[in-house]
C-alpha cells in the first residue's frame, strides 16, 4: 500500500513539474535594453538546453489573434538552420521574423517590412542576424558566374561587401561585415535613427554560430 502511494505521489510531482514549466511565461520587456537583454537570455538558455518554450500554446495564439505586439524583430537568412524563434526561445507573437537569403535588405519590400515593425508594431530591438557558413555570403565572395533572380541577389550582396570578392579565406569576416552594412543601411532611415537616438529602440548586428547555438551580439 505504501509504495503504491508513493509511486501516486511521484506520478503527481512529475506531472505537476510539467505543467508548471508549461506555463512558466517570461517577463514582456517594457525597455529596448530589457527587449535585448530577453534575446540574449533566451539564447543562452537554448545553447543550455534549458529552453522554456514560452508563449507556445493556444492560450497565447488566441492572446496574439486579435492583433500582434512582439518585442523584437530579426532580420535573419532563410537558411533552414538559423529558427530564429528557437535559437532565442521565444514563442508566438514575441519576434517579427523577415528572413531572406544573406539577410540582405536590399529592397523596398524589407525596409517595409523593417519600418511596419518599427514604427507600426513599435518593437523595441532590432536585429540582423548573420550566421555561420552562409551560403548566400559564400556564393557572392566566390565571385562566380550566376544568372536570373539569384544572380541579382548575390549581386547586391557583393556590393555591400566588394572587398571580399575572392577572398573565401576571410568568410567569416565577410559575413559579420555584412550584417554591419545592413544596419548603416537601416540607419538611413531618418523614422528609424530617430528612434535610436529617443532610446526607443536598439539596433543591432549579430551572428549565429551554427556550430555551437551561440548568438553574439556585434
Amino acid at each position: 500500500m505504501k509504495k503504491v502511494c508513493l509511486k501516486l505521489l511521484l506520478f503527481s510531482l512529475f506531472f505537476t513539474l510539467i505543467s508548471c514549466e508549461n506555463d512558466k511565461k517570461v517577463d514582456i520587456p517594457t525597455t529596448s535594453q530589457k527587449a535585448l537583454e530577453a534575446l540574449i537570455e533566451g539564447n543562452k538558455r537554448y545553447v543550455e538546453g534549458a529552453m522554456i518554450h514560452p508563449n507556445c500554446d493556444m492560450k497565447r495564439v488566441k492572446e496574439t489573434a486579435p492583433h500582434q505586439e512582439p518585442f523584437a524583430a530579426v532580420v535573419g537568412c532563410s537558411d533552414s538552420r538559423v529558427p530564429v524563434e528557437i535559437v532565442f526561445d521565444q514563442g508566438v507573437g514575441d519576434i517579427f521574423v523577415i528572413r531572406t537569403a544573406g539577410n540582405n535588405i536590399d529592397g523596398k519590400m524589407i525596409m517595409g517590412s523593417i519600418e511596419y515593425a518599427v514604427d507600426h508594431l513599435g518593437v523595441k530591438v532590432l536585429l540582423v542576424l548573420g550566421h555561420g557558413s552562409c551560403g548566400g555570403v559564400t556564393s557572392a565572395i566566390t565571385g562566380g558566374a550566376h544568372h536570373g533572380e539569384i544572380g541579382k541577389l548575390l549581386h547586391c550582396i557583393q556590393e555591400d561587401i566588394p572587398e571580399y570578392i575572392g577572398k573565401t579565406e576571410l568568410l567569416d569576416e565577410a559575413i559579420r561585415h555584412h550584417a554591419d552594412v545592413q544596419i548603416e543601411e537601416i540607419l538611413n532611415n531618418e523614422l528609424i535613427k530617430e528612434k535610436v537616438d529617443d532610446g526607443e529602440l536598439i539596433v543591432k548586428a549579430a551572428y549565429y554560430n551554427i556550430n555551437t547555438g551561440v548568438v553574439e551580439i556585434q
